[in-house]
């Protein structure tokens, strides 16, 4: 299996038809794919538009005045009224195909300022995915504005990429009404308009001469933020295709590793970038030290750390903050992000997971370092 956690990308067109109606069937269509896809271990996030495009049908009698204004606000009323229909749409349909969904809201400040929520948000999707239900995520428009600078995505396309690099995914598959980028614009100059079926060398400000804006009122993206996308996605270790997502099996063949859509390789390996990230971000004055036991399950066996293990805690940090592992030698044998304060690893080290809830009166999760955020040194 080349992959194995993959984020897929749904634009508005492909999820509202034309009149504002949600396209129940291609939901269908994917749920039943990602039965397929559970039943052979892969594991499946989904990121989501709509909830505008939902909301301008609703809100029918007033649609071309909405259309016609851009004001943030309008926005945000449209997303309010059509994020419950989708997600209502989603859990429906899934649930028929035996899938369980959540619905996780995100601002560009959650997942990337924010250390402690940035945290809690990784361990919330990676607990779901351990469950095998599948996450539907959007953008929180109502309290992500524009007026407010560094709060918004601006578009699903982006969110894709940062929910790619949050949780490590392998490949990220953006699901377009094209059957990926071309030469030129397909609707502009069909005769003219090559698709590209791989980038290899050539760099992202060439690519993005080839990017345009939404051509569709609905939706928020268009090429160019794809192709933004694509380069936050790569550079932190994620292979992207931009495939026609009218032809939900164009995943399946994707996986299969048939030649579909365009292919933009990753520019680095996820754990490279992981090790260099987290290496270049610790501080020897924030460490835990641990037995000899819990060492070997870290460097041995890529386990997560247990408060069972540790046995010192030195400096003051938070939880989401990047620590060094030491060994009883002082030696520095791993780097990770803590999911605890250091007051409250003093409380729980040398205790079993299952205390930590007598303990703390609480349980932000069972490791003090999930392996997924931990890398040897």
């Amino acid at each position: 299996m080349k992959y194995k956690r993959i984020v897929i990308k749904i634009g508005t067109s492909l999820i509202t038809q034309n009149n504002g109606d949600l396209n129940t069937i291609f939901i269908s269509e994917l749920a039943k794919l990602c039965e397929k896809l559970n039943e052979s271990k892969y594991e499946i996030v989904i990121v989501s538009s709509g909830a505008i495009g939902a909301g301008i049908k609703i809100i029918n009698e007033t649609k071309d005045h909405f259309l016609n204004q851009n004001q943030t606000s309008i926005k945000q009323v449209l997303a309010s009224v059509g994020q419950p229909l989708v997600m209502k749409s989603y859990q429906e349909i899934f649930d028929q195909s035996n899938i369980q969904t959540s619905q996780i809201l995100l601002t560009r400040k959650e997942i990337s300022e924010d250390k402690s929520t940035y945290l809690n948000v990784k361990n919330t999707i990676e607990k779901l995915i351990e469950l095998k239900i599948i996450p539907i995520i959007n953008e929180n428009d109502v309290v992500s504005t524009e007026e407010v600078e560094g709060d918004k995505f601006g578009d699903n396309d982006t969110l894709s990429a940062y929910v790619s690099n949050l949780i490590d995914a392998n490949l990220l598959i953006i699901l377009s009404s094209l059957d990926g980028v071309y030469t030129s614009d397909p609707n502009l100059d069909p005769e003219n308009a090559i698709l590209i079926k791989e980038f290899k060398d050539i760099t992202f400000n060439e690519i993005n001469t080839l990017g345009g804006p939404s051509s569709d009122k609905r939706g928020t993206g268009g090429m160019s933020a794809k192709l933004k996308a694509i380069e936050i996605a790569s550079m932190s270790g994620t292979d992207v295709v931009i495939t026609n997502g009218n032809n939900v099996n164009n995943i399946e063949k994707i996986l299969r590793n048939e030649k579909i859509g365009t292919f933009f390789p990753a520019k680095s390996k996820i754990i490279e970038r992981k090790k260099k990230w987290l290496v270049n971000n610790m501080s020897r004055s924030k460490s835990i030290t641990i037995d000899d036991g819990a060492k070997a399950a870290i460097t041995n066996n890529n386990t997560s750390l247990l408060p069972a293990g540790i046995i010192n805690v030195i400096g003051t940090f938070k939880a989401g903050e990047v620590v060094c592992i030491l060994d009883k030698e002082k030696k520095i044998i791993a780097s990770g992000i803590s999911s605890y304060s250091n007051k409250e690893i003093n409380k729980i080290k040398g205790k079993q997971s299952e205390n930590i809830i007598n303990i703390l009166g609480y349980v932000h999760t069972e490791e003090v370092i999930h392996k997924n955020n931990l890398v040897s040194i």
